[in-house]
């Protein structure tokens, strides 16, 4: 069941992140920058099964960082254009691997965690319709997104991604430097 999500959301993401990035980039482009992000994924979850067990949801994000930032730098994307799509490319993935562990280990928590992935993609959607400015819903979304699993964690509730007592401090942090830079894309008169 695992694989069968991670197989459907490499395809979304890949193709999400295409359907975003394809106006101003060629496709060749997109590609390498997907394949950068998930080898930075890879890299990320094979150090976090070696090293820290626990905390592999926030290892694997930096090696999905790392592969972006690469991505960014070499391949001359726009850093929140591509951020935009690789949010909108990774949240559906998100859900499918909530979605599939709760079926999996019939598990309240990961479902209610299917439920707040799957409600960060309506709202990322609802968002860019009332605010147009390129990344706008994309870091409101993952600010939010971050933000619910703080507070989450604050409720001593389990989820499969949630790595221990640090979680509320990770995640707050995280959620905090998301919407800096929100505020940030506000003030800007770009």
């Amino acid at each position: 069941m695992m694989i069968i999500s991670n197989i459907l959301g490499i395809i979304l993401f890949l193709f999400l992140l295409w359907k975003r990035l394809k106006e101003d980039y060629s496709y060749e482009k997109i590609f390498n920058f997907a394949v950068l992000i998930l080898t930075g994924l890879l890299i990320g979850f094979l150090v976090s099964k070696k090293i820290l067990p626990s905390y592999w949801f926030f290892i694997e994000i930096i090696g999905i960082a790392i592969g972006f930032t690469i991505g960014v730098i070499k391949l001359k994307f726009k850093f929140i254009e591509a951020f935009d799509g690789v949010v909108i490319g990774l949240l559906p993935w998100v859900t499918l691997f909530f979605l599939s562990d709760s079926i999996k280990n019939s598990a309240l928590s990961s479902f209610l965690a299917f439920w707040v992935s799957l409600t960060c993609i309506f709202l990322f959607f609802l968002t860019e319709s009332h605010y147009r400015r390129v990344g706008f819903s994309a870091v409101f979304i993952a600010g939010l997104f971050f933000l619910i699993r703080a507070l989450i964690s604050l409720f001593s509730l389990e989820a499969i991604s949630f790595s221990g007592n640090l979680e509320s401090y990770i995640s707050g942090t995280v959620a905090f430097g998301f919407f800096l830079l929100l505020y940030k894309l506000s003030r800007n008169k770009k």
